[in-house]
């Protein structure tokens, strides 16, 4: 039987760990209830520990079973890379529990762990796939002193414009407080000064009109109801000659929201005050749209 050893801090709830896949770059801070005891859970000659906690209390989809049988069963077992040990806590990615879960134990997973698991990664579906295949090869082009990441998530690839573009300030927004609160706290964590997180809509932006010189939706505009309001109300935020960056899938290689052509995309933007090109990539369409005066 498990005693409890220490908490978790994070910004985690039920809602953001549906898409568990992406907060699995997110980070945590272990709490430990005997802070002297860092040191012997956390050795600095390991980086990678499992850590048993409390289980999340969701089913995901039968094509998640791995995800349920790990994180939803009696305990919940997360591998986790260290960040950085402090006293009384220490940070580490990828800890699959939400704020207040309880720690079990901490082991190191050294090299005979891995090895045995060398054929069990984590599950990742077709469109993980294809945003590591194209984005990044996009990153890199968005520029501007002020730049925006329209539906965020957890801020990982907010964070990398921000590191990309050190002397700009970057804005994450996405719907929820969950998201927008652990974006915020890895952040932090990470040491990444020149960003900041905003829970809004992206049929409401919490910006001025003309307050941004780049913009950014990746695999997010065929979620919404009304992808066309959205352009609009992008457009209203960014400065004349302002850019857009889109990446969206491909109709052949999703099935959730409108299956839209390259040419369906492209005239979306053309109807909402934009000059846009638009280019085919491994399952993707990359849009960078500038805004007519």
């Amino acid at each position: 039987m498990f005693e409890e050893i220490g908490s978790v801090r994070n910004e985690a709830d039920e809602t953001s760990l549906q898409i568990l896949a992406l907060f699995r770059d997110s980070i945590s801070e272990i709490r430990l209830k005997e802070p002297e005891s860092v040191s012997a859970y956390f050795n600095p000659g390991y980086s990678t520990y499992l850590v048993v906690h409390t289980p999340l209390n969701i089913q995901y989809p039968e094509k998640r079973k791995e995800w349920n049988l790990r994180f939803s069963g009696d305990l919940g077992v997360s591998v986790v890379e260290l960040v950085v040990a402090e006293a009384g806590s220490a940070y580490v990615r990828g800890l699959m529990a939400v704020n207040g879960s309880k720690i079990y134990a901490v082991l190191p997973f050294t090299a005979i762990d891995a090895e045995k698991a060398e054929k069990a990664l984590f599950p990742e579906d077709r469109m993980g796939r294809v945003r590591a295949q194209v984005l990044p090869s996009v990153l890199p082009g968005v520029k501007g002193d002020i730049i925006l990441d329209i539906g965020c998530g957890f801020g990982s690839l907010t964070m990398e414009l921000a590191k990309q573009n050190p002397d700009s300030t970057v804005y994450g927004i996405d719907l929820h407080d969950s998201l927008t609160g652990q974006a915020q706290m890895n952040a932090e964590v990470l040491g990444v000064p020149n960003v900041e997180f905003r829970t809004g809509s992206a049929y409401a932006l919490p910006f001025g009109a003309g307050s941004m010189d780049s913009a950014t939706c990746f695999f997010m505009l065929h979620h919404l109801e009304d992808i066309k309001f959205a352009l609009f109300e992008i457009r209203r935020v960014l400065k004349t000659g302002g850019q857009l960056t889109a990446v969206e899938p491909m109709e052949q290689h999703h099935h959730h929201g409108p299956q839209l052509s390259e040419a369906a995309w492209k005239e979306l933007f053309e109807n909402a005050g934009f000059d846009v090109e638009a280019e085919s990539r491994a399952g993707a369409v990359v849009l960078r749209a500038v805004k007519r005066s």
